[in-house]
């Protein structure tokens, strides 16, 4: 919708520019002057034999100097215009034809800024004013009769040219404005439901620093209070020595994971009560076990190493491979073949989900798949979710479609040194 936008812009642009009544006046000042040149020039190259007539010019002067004012009040002008009109025609046998062209321009000012009824009483008003001025210059004889018929029918088309073209304008900048506003509201919407995900997902992160500070802090008191016997009741000072120095690697571990998490945690109100601590091994193996069981063909690798990288990456890696694998469930379906490939290489945690996608021959029967059970417990998230949360460790995370109709995620989570 951001195209939408892009169109509709110049569009209103361009049209405000003609039509707005807050632009500068000297477009109508020079519209006003031309119009009043033209009529002066009417009546200084009059023929041979013709009387000029000095209210003629008088008349066409007037009548292009109202169109100074025709953007700010069309109706007002209009209303001048067909004054004039009849006027003009009732005192001269010239100097008409400035009135009509100003009262047309008027007429299509009034077309496109007001509504359907102003507009047709704009018409009427005009129209009649024409009509008028036909008359009195012994047009009648032209207008009785069939043929006067075809004549009226096209003096109120012709009348109704500047009507059509002010429609048109309005109907114009409606659509843009619609388009506009429809790519805004789309533009909130995005915005607001990516808001909506970067929230629950740090709510679920928040949920993930519950289980690290229990499981550390468990830890810790352990092994203090290990290092308080030593000194009380066995004097040993070297198992006081070891159990302290166990505490002090917890307590650093803990305090390299908090410090990756703490800064994109803005709500407290956000942490729910956490889940038991699982390890993140056997998180991925259960999900697997789960989608093999629904009827997709998994292999699994999870490394022995993967219980020695900090748990913040080891949660977030498992966190990816159930999405991973909760996609492909839903989009390949039964029948489908994937892999899953977790390893520890050069200082970070690599994992690859790959799917073949739907599968042209269903493999398993559809009672086998269980439609009634829950197959995963997705994160809810979605990629883009887990993109950003693999990104705040230090991370890259890529999903694309793969040349055999499959879909490969790949992520890679450093490890560092300090953990």
């Amino acid at each position: 919708m951001a195209d939408g936008r892009a169109v509709a812009a110049p569009v209103l642009r361009m049209v405000g520019q003609v039509t707005d009544a807050r632009h500068g006046w000297w477009r109508e000042l020079l519209l006003g002057l031309v119009a009043a040149g033209l009529g002066l020039a009417g009546f200084w190259m009059t023929g041979p034999g013709v009387a000029r007539e000095k209210w003629a010019a008088v008349f066409a002067v007037l009548a292009g100097l109202a169109l100074v004012a025709v953007r700010r009040w069309p109706w007002p002008v209009l209303l001048a215009e067909s004054a004039l009109l009849v006027v003009a025609g009732a005192v001269t046998l010239a100097g008409t034809g400035t009135a009509q062209l100003a009262g047309a321009v008027a007429l299509g000012y009034v077309a496109y800024r007001c509504g359907r009824p102003a507009t047709a009483a704009a018409y009427a008003l005009f129209l009649g004013a024409t009509l008028v001025d036909a008359l009195r210059r012994g047009a009648a004889d032209v207008l009785t009769g069939g043929a006067g018929v075809v004549r009226l029918v096209m003096l109120a088309g012709i009348v109704a040219a500047p009507l059509a073209f002010g429609r048109y304008l309005r109907g114009v900048r409606h659509a843009a404005e619609a388009a506009e506003e429809r790519a805004r509201e789309v533009e909130e919407r995005r915005a607001a439901e990516t808001r909506a995900a970067r929230l629950a997902e740090r709510a679920a992160i928040a949920r993930d620093l519950h289980d690290i500070v229990a499981h550390h802090i468990a830890a810790i008191a352990l092994r203090a209070g290990a290092a308080r016997y030593a000194v009380q009741h066995t004097g040993r000072a070297d198992e006081a020595v070891s159990a302290l120095g166990e505490l002090r690697d917890t307590a650093g571990q803990v305090l390299d994971e908090l410090r990756e998490l703490l800064e994109v945690l803005r709500d407290p109100e956000a942490v729910e009560p956490a889940d038991p601590q699982v390890e993140p091994g056997q998180v991925i193996r259960d999900a697997a076990r789960r989608v093999r069981e629904a009827g997709v063909a998994v292999q699994s690798t999870v490394p022995s190493a993967l219980a020695g990288v900090p748990l913040v990456v080891g949660t977030t890696a498992a966190r990816v491979v159930q999405e991973a694998l909760t996609n492909t469930l839903k989009h390949a379906g039964p029948g489908a073949v994937a892999s899953v490939d977790v390893r520890v290489a050069d200082g970070a945690l690599l994992l690859e989900v790959l799917d073949s996608g739907p599968a042209r021959q269903r493999l398993v029967e559809p009672e086998r798949s269980r439609p009634g059970r829950p197959v995963l417990p997705a994160s809810g998230y979605g990629l883009n979710g887990m993109r950003e949360r693999v990104g705040l460790l230090g991370g890259t995370l890529t999903a694309a479609a793969t040349d055999g109709g499959g879909w490969l995620v790949q992520a890679r989570l450093p490890i560092r040194e300090n953990s």
